[in-house]
């Protein structure tokens, strides 16, 4: 029977030495191959092997949240870090940019809490006038509950500057879904939501301009602002989904 280490007999037969020169190259670099992936399979193996024999998890009966790594005789506290939101700052290309988006800041953080304090306020508005019946005394109470903000936040507003109260009116918007313009129309009169739109138009204020963040480039500019600052604690949003979200209130 022919052994497979011995030459073809063909071969001898032949004495074809340059077929059996090139066989012979041709064997080698199998072998090769086949020896390196033994291995490398057997390396793969003693290193998932030592993975599972070395690394276990150890639980810390102290807290729940708080466990140890061991690795190789090495032991790693670990725990468990509550989620972080990252919202980073436009990119600004140049000074103007920079100083604009800057000034801009600065009038959101001195705008935003009289937006909170009437979004607040007319959330309360609409509970009372739920139990209020008939179309006097609903308008009585708008009437006396106006006043009264008059009183307590109109010496406050006239110092605002007329982008800062296009600002206002535009953040408004954002916290109740509804224009300036609508707003007065609902709580007064038309008459009256003409009146003080026209006023604002004078002024180069539009209280019918809605708040849009997704197409409007300053919008965008204010929603960044106003985001970055919920989470910095620097500003308190006024709906509760906003609190939850940026500082799990």
């Amino acid at each position: 029977m022919w052994n497979p280490l011995e030459p073809w007999p063909w071969q001898v037969c032949c004495g074809c030495k340059r077929v059996m020169k090139r066989f012979k190259k041709m064997e080698r670099p199998i072998a090769g191959k086949r020896i390196v992936l033994s291995l490398i399979l057997s390396a793969m193996g003693w290193s998932l092997k030592a993975q599972v024999d070395t690394l276990s998890l150890v639980e810390d009966a102290s807290s729940p949240l708080v466990g140890q790594l061991v690795i190789d005789g090495d032991t790693i506290p670990w725990t468990v870090l509550d989620e972080i939101l990252f919202v980073p700052a436009p990119t600004l290309n140049d000074f103007q940019a920079r100083r604009q988006y800057y000034m801009l800041m600065k009038k959101v953080k001195r705008v935003y809490p009289y937006v909170r304090e009437a979004a607040l306020r007319m959330d309360s508005i609409n509970i009372k006038l739920e139990g209020i019946e008939g179309r006097r005394k609903r308008k009585k109470y708008v009437k006396e509950y106006q006043d009264f903000l008059e009183e307590r936040f109109e010496p406050e507003l006239r110092r605002l500057t007329r982008s800062e109260g296009q600002i206002l009116s535009k953040l408004i918007y954002r916290e109740t879904g509804t224009s300036v313009y609508e707003i007065i129309k609902t709580y007064r009169n038309g008459f009256s939501a003409r009146f003080w739109s026209l006023t604002a138009w004078w002024y180069d204020i539009n209280l019918k301009k809605p708040y849009d963040p997704v197409e409007d480039a300053e919008d965008k500019l204010i929603e960044n602002i106003l985001v970055r600052k919920f989470i910095a604690g620097e500003l308190v949003p006024a709906r509760e989904e906003e609190r939850r979200l940026y500082q799990g209130k």
